[in-house]
């Protein structure tokens, strides 16, 4: 175990002394080709369905982001929508959440018809996004948040995988944390997953995050950032520009965490 500690230490070291500039230098480029790629398969924004409004916004922390989200409707006309969190961060985490989107979209392609269409939820899909993630044995595990709007039948449906902060529901002049919890994905076989839901507010807009915003905000814990997030959302009357301008995620940059954010709206006074 000694020696081999000690083989891979001299063979990084000898890596880092061939490293040359030009090596630094095609590394860069290499980083910036992916970021503009993982920019590209991001959903557009704004997005505009059913009388919904999607708009988001992702910060990197390095050129890459393990911080990924997707929305578009599916096959039976039901709006779907996540955010995700890779452990970690750079060129591992984005690799993981590029996977997250493939896994998705092959779970959506399996429920097309009208006999599977039902069982498209939020909680079976973290479900199968677990055993798929699992299979391939990475070190790596995926928090998020995973919601359908059912603009018909005016209901909203979610699923949370030890996800932090909480979705922000806005509403009559007022912010709350939505319910749920759930480990996870890509660290337990046995993880449970359980379907939240209620009904769609006419007005309303829904306000989801990664952690990484915690580090731009000014409270020096946790607890207490998490606190102040739904009187943010109140202060920005569930605007997703105001509450980009509140948060000042239009200008920060060499931030410690990747920052994602999502807002879908409607009918905001």
């Amino acid at each position: 175990m000694h020696s081999t500690s000690q083989q891979s230490h001299s063979d990084s070291a000898l890596q880092k002394q061939q490293m040359t500039p030009q090596h630094c230098a095609a590394l860069l480029d290499d980083q910036l080709v992916a970021k503009a790629l993982q920019q590209q398969i991001r959903p557009v924004t704004p997005w505009h369905a059913q009388g919904i409004v999607f708009e988001h916004c992702v910060v990197p922390a390095l050129h890459l982001t393990g911080d990924s989200l997707d929305y578009f409707m599916l096959p039976d006309g039901r709006l779907f929508l996540y955010l995700a969190d890779v452990s970690g961060s750079g060129t591992a985490a984005a690799l993981i959440s590029i996977l997250l989107k493939g896994i998705v979209q092959e779970f959506v392609a399996s429920h097309l018809d009208d006999a599977t269409a039902a069982q498209l939820t939020p909680a079976a899909l973290l479900i199968y996004l677990n055993t798929r993630l699992l299979s391939y044995g990475s070190d790596r595990h995926v928090t998020l948040i995973c919601m359908i709007v059912d603009t018909e039948h005016a209901v909203l449906q979610w699923s949370v995988a030890g996800h932090l902060p909480s979705p922000i529901l806005y509403t009559q002049g007022r912010a709350r944390f939505l319910t749920g919890q759930g480990q996870p994905v890509g660290l337990f076989e046995q993880a449970v997953f359980n379907n939240e839901q209620m009904p769609l507010p006419e007005a309303f807009s829904l306000s989801l995050f990664s952690d990484g915003v915690f580090d731009v905000m000014p409270e020096q814990h946790l607890i207490t950032s998490e606190a102040a997030l739904p009187k943010l959302i109140t202060t920005a009357k569930g605007d997703y520009a105001a509450a980009v301008e509140c948060l000042g995620l239009a200008n920060c940059s060499n931030m410690p965490d990747d920052i994602a954010m999502l807002v879908l709206s409607r009918n905001l006074a």
